[in-house]
């Protein structure tokens, strides 16, 4: 492994503390924090389905034996900032069995994608919203060496080309809204408790707060909804006022909060 100094334009080896994982290609390399994860790929011998990391201060490898439901190499993948856990997803690949003691075969173009949650570290297959229909779900061809990103404005990977037999030239997306999430999370709700008659001015906590030029805050009971306007504090708390409720009567209450598209939901 090297390291590149972008102020000196230098390229310097890293010397490892132990022995690193087997050598290998077509596989991924992404880093988070002080840790670089290494998913994947295949060497003369063998193919891998795990994920050594390396980290950064230690200079120490290591292998937390975490697994995905088949080896792949050549496959496309992303890492995506999402709260509270960060997601890595992989599409498509090649995906074949070594004979023992035999020569590497080529393997078979798959089409299928997953998600790492990277705080959980935990992979999941990813089901489409139309897996069940009769006529069965759709799927870009099967590929491998293709490019993806991620649209974060409308939550949706974006695969573009890439081979299976020909270069291909075609564009797919895929909406991950439900495994992404919004950009912020409400963590906290200061006081957690309030009269129904409302007036109660109240700090909600969490990350990713955007200063817009309208914030709403939603609160619900039942099928009676309330909004009220929010005041940004910085990037990890929204104010409010809130709304009375008293028509519904003196008794404990559930309230969902809704701020700029996500849930926060507090009993009252």
């Amino acid at each position: 492994m090297w390291s590149f100094n972008i102020e000196t334009g230098g390229w310097s080896k890293i010397r490892y503390k132990n022995n690193p994982c087997e050598a290998r290609g077509g596989h991924s390399i992404f880093a988070i924090g002080n840790k670089i994860y290494v998913y994947g790929g295949w060497n003369l011998e063998t193919q891998y389905n795990d994920i050594a990391t390396f980290n950064i201060d230690t200079k120490e490898w290591s292998d937390p034996e975490i697994y995905n439901e088949i080896p792949r190499w050549n496959f496309s993948a992303v890492m995506v900032e999402a709260i509270p856990s960060w997601k890595y997803f992989i599409f498509g690949g090649e995906k074949g069995d070594f004979p023992e003691g035999g020569p590497r075969r080529f393997g078979t173009f798959i089409n299928s994608s997953c998600v790492l949650d990277i705080d959980s570290m935990s992979w999941m297959e990813i089901k489409t919203e139309d897996e069940y229909k009769e006529e069965g779900p759709y799927h870009p061809q099967e590929r491998e060496y293709s490019s993806m990103i991620y649209d974060s404005k409308n939550y949706r990977l974006v695969i573009f080309g890439g081979w299976a037999n020909e270069w291909l030239s075609d564009v797919h997306a895929l909406n991950v809204s439900s495994i992404v999430g919004p950009p912020y999370a409400i963590t906290e709700i200061i006081p957690n408790l309030g009269q129904l008659t409302g007036g109660n001015t109240v700090s909600m906590k969490g990350v990713g707060f955007k200063d817009t030029s309208e914030i709403k805050v939603r609160f619900a009971v039942g099928k009676l909804l309330k909004d009220v306007s929010g005041t940004y504090i910085n990037e990890n708390e929204i104010t409010c006022v809130t709304p009375n409720f008293e028509e519904i009567g003196p008794k404990e209450c559930e309230v969902r909060m809704n701020i700029q598209g996500g849930d926060y939901t507090n009993t009252w």
